[in-house]
């Protein structure tokens, strides 16, 4: 009896590995038809758009000394119902307790609103439950700055959480908030670069970065970013088990958004 038991419980135990690695195999195919169908698109869009563009805006009937102009690819950080306020004239810095009116919308870069070698914690709540990135300024300060300033105006919260692809959680707009901004990328051996819980700035496609933020969570992650090494550090996690109980969660791979995002001075 003892010994049918234990075939019993193996049985078990075997079935209940199988239904773990079918989930498993299930998610990872939901995140790459994401992949391919989302980011895939997004990206022909940009190669498509300028190209477009030129042919609209080209009145010479004759094709020989036909010439070409492009247009700025328009995607905005935040659209239709999920958009908040507009700013029209330069970027004041914005309030940082909380109060500031959720604006998605700016025509000109902000000025440097944190303080110079400051590091600061976005804490992102979301339905399936928060997790905190660091940015800090030693790292890079112009993406701390943005991403501080992106958090104090709102602009994060209704933005996607999404775990695209193997190993990587993307927070943020993969448009932009009217403007990106230059900064340095990263120096050094390629094979050293994004460590696990590595804070990453995410380049847009039209060079430069625009506030959307990645946490390199498990060794394909990092393989991943080397290959295009555009990706700006801004910190780095020590503990990732919040981050990956949400990259984990079914809604990241195609619902889950910020509720709130909020800014604290690390500690």
């Amino acid at each position: 009896m003892a010994k049918k038991q234990q075939t019993t419980k193996r049985r078990v135990a075997a079935a209940e590995q199988a239904a773990r690695q079918q989930a498993a195999i299930a998610k990872a195919e939901r995140r790459r038809r994401l992949l391919v169908g989302g980011v895939v698109g997004f990206l022909a869009l940009a190669l498509i758009a300028p190209l477009t563009a030129g042919l609209i805006a080209n009145d010479d009937p004759d094709p020989q000394t036909a010439t070409t102009t492009t247009a700025p690819l328009d995607l905005p950080w935040a659209a239709g119902e999920q958009a908040g306020a507009t700013i029209t004239g330069p970027t004041p810095c914005p309030a940082t307790d909380g109060s500031e009116t959720r604006t998605t919308e700016f025509a000109e870069a902000p000025p440097l609103c944190i303080e110079p070698g400051a590091a600061y914690e976005l804490t992102f709540d979301t339905e399936v439950g928060s997790f905190t990135v660091p940015i800090d300024s030693t790292v890079n300060e112009d993406v701390a700055n943005l991403a501080a300033v992106l958090a104090w105006y709102k602009a994060y919260e209704q933005t996607p959480v999404i775990s695209a692809t193997g190993g990587l959680l993307w927070v943020g707009s993969p448009g932009d908030a009217g403007f990106t901004i230059d900064t340095a990328l990263p120096t050094g051996p390629v094979d050293e670069l994004y460590p696990i819980g590595s804070v990453v700035a995410i380049p847009a496609i039209d060079g430069g970065v625009n506030g959307a933020l990645m946490v390199v969570l498990d060794e394909p992650g990092r393989l991943l970013l080397q290959g295009d090494p555009r990706y700006v550090p801004v910190g780095m996690i020590d503990d990732l088990s919040e981050h990956q109980a949400v990259y984990d969660s079914p809604e990241s791979d195609t619902t889950l958004v910020v509720d709130t995002v909020t800014v604290t001075p690390a500690t």
